[in-house]
């Protein structure tokens, strides 16, 4: 297989995963923010903002590191087994110093020792994430497996979910069950990942030398975790777990959308890693402009189409009592598109040029303005507050990243096609704007606005012969006609 049609493949395959794993909330949160109430499902996500800093203490930003280290290395037993021992050492270390720092935090702050049993439902989830070696399989880009383990678990979580949460009072084994896809799944993959690796080695392990590049990640992963759970936790700091609950649902229907994006960006990490290290320039100009133009193609209309529609999104699969949560998705609906762009920009094209103490100043900046805004802007509005601190703070890293990057991003030539999606947008957003007044009923107007936006969005792409978008049209069309020839 060809490395053009391989990476294609994988895109797919990750796509599909991703997709999964949005289906898998459309599923299931409708069903428990309706049963648990914002009161209850605020309390559980306060639980898991403040498992994710021990989480990503115990990670140390190994993941896009290993990914990048093990993929220069994957053609090489020898070394890739060195390295993955070297990597899974570190991480196991960190890990047991997190826990150990989690229970002091248990035992010392009153306000975590009033959440003490989802905190220690859900800190099971540090343990398994670090046997898990995700990274592994990312940098070996066996994504098959990847798709048909996530798929697997997603699927029993669901049964659970039905089978198990019953009553408001029921939020505990919510908790357990947002936690059991990742925990089945990592342990999935350690196992695994004997076909790939071995641990046996008699070489003496080099640690030392991954420890500058690791902790430097790991202080942009923790500028990065502050970025994404910072207002979830002062908001349960400073206001109460109504208003968190009502935080996390407006944020939720965004970051549904908002995850299928990775999907683009993961598979191109350790390719792109792979041709810096054989120094093909060609290769990575067109893996990035091609990139570039994936996710301003898919991230623009999305966001707008949420910002328009978001009152039926809530309403449908949040409930009455999450109504005023529809303003806090609507000032967090660019953060879409924002995160699909810096999300490439910093967390991976500056990481796979080695650049990650740039990546790290971009963050803590961002980090910085983020607390600011919501110390500031959380006892006056509360969960408006929160999302309008994170839209702000995402922006700042994304400028930050453009800013560093315009002598690259310049020789890329994507400004027409940029233009073209920015016109079809905004055409989109009319066409949706007038079709509102005319439907009263909020499924309808969800449903057939949705599909009115994309046709729209389609013609208008191949009216103005969007070269992106015309190459997977014709993609498309080649495949059916292969099928149909068979």
């Amino acid at each position: 297989m060809s490395e053009q049609k391989s990476l294609k493949k994988n895109a797919v395959l990750n796509t599909v995963k991703t997709f999964l794993a949005l289906c898998f909330p459309l599923i299931t949160f409708p069903y428990s923010s309706r049963i648990l109430g914002p009161e209850n499902l605020g309390k559980v996500n306060f639980a898991q903002s403040i498992v994710s800093y021990f989480a990503i203490f115990a990670s140390l930003g190994i993941s896009t590191y290993a990914t990048r280290e093990a993929a220069k290395v994957r053609e090489n037993q020898n070394q890739l087994n060195k390295v993955c021992k070297e990597i899974f050492t570190i991480n196991m270390i960190a890990t047991v110093i997190s826990y150990i720092a989690l229970a002091i935090s248990l035992c010392f702050i009153k306000k975590l020792y009033y959440y003490r049993e989802l905190i220690i439902i859900c800190s099971s989830l540090i343990l398994f994430t670090s046997i898990g070696m995700g990274w592994l399989y990312q940098a070996l880009e066996d994504y098959l497996y990847i798709t048909i383990r996530s798929i697997g678990f997603q699927i029993l979580s669901i049964i659970m979910l039905f089978t198990l949460v019953k009553s408001k009072d029921d939020y505990l084994w919510y908790a357990a069950i947002n936690i059991i896809s990742n925990v089945g799944a990592n342990i999935f993959n350690f196992i695994h990942s004997r076909k790939f690796i071995s641990f046996s080695i008699s070489e003496k392990l080099e640690l030392k030398k991954h420890l500058k590049p690791i902790f430097i990640l790991f202080a942009s992963a923790i500028a990065g975790t502050i970025c994404s759970s910072i207002d979830t936790t002062m908001l349960g700091f400073m206001s109460n777990d109504t208003e968190v609950g009502l935080y996390s649902a407006g944020l939720k229907i965004v970051k549904m959308v908002q995850h299928l994006f990775p999907a683009i960006i993961i598979v191109i990490f350790p390719r792109i890693s792979y041709y810096i290290a054989n120094n093909d320039q060609e290769s990575i100009n067109k893996l990035i402009k091609k990139t570039i133009d994936s996710l301003i193609c898919f991230a623009l209309p999305i966001t707008l189409g949420i910002m328009l529609l978001i009152k039926p999104l809530v309403m449908i699969f949040c409930g009455e009592a999450y109504i005023r949560a529809i303003p806090v998705s609507q000032i967090m609906s660019p953060y879409i598109i924002l995160t699909a762009l810096s999300g490439f920009f910093s967390g991976n094209l500056l990481i796979a040029f080695g650049k990650e103490k740039v990546t790290l100043i971009g963050i803590i900046i961002s980090s910085i303005i983020d607390i600011v805004l919501n110390t500031l802007l959380i006892p006056l509005y509360g969960a408006y507050g929160a999302g309008t601190a994170t839209l702000i703070a995402e922006f700042s890293l994304l400028l930050f990243t453009i800013i560093y990057l315009r002598q690259k991003l310049s020789k890329l030539k994507t400004l027409k096609s940029t233009f073209q999606f920015f016109l079809s947008t905004a055409i989109m957003s009319l066409i949706i704007v007038l079709l509102k007044n005319f439907i009263d009923n909020l499924f309808l107007e969800l449903f057939v606005c949705t599909f009115i936006a994309i046709i729209v969005y389609v013609l208008c792409l191949l009216i103005l012969r969007n070269e992106f978008f015309l190459s997977i049209f014709k993609a498309l069309l080649f495949k059916l006609s292969i099928t149909k020839g068979k």
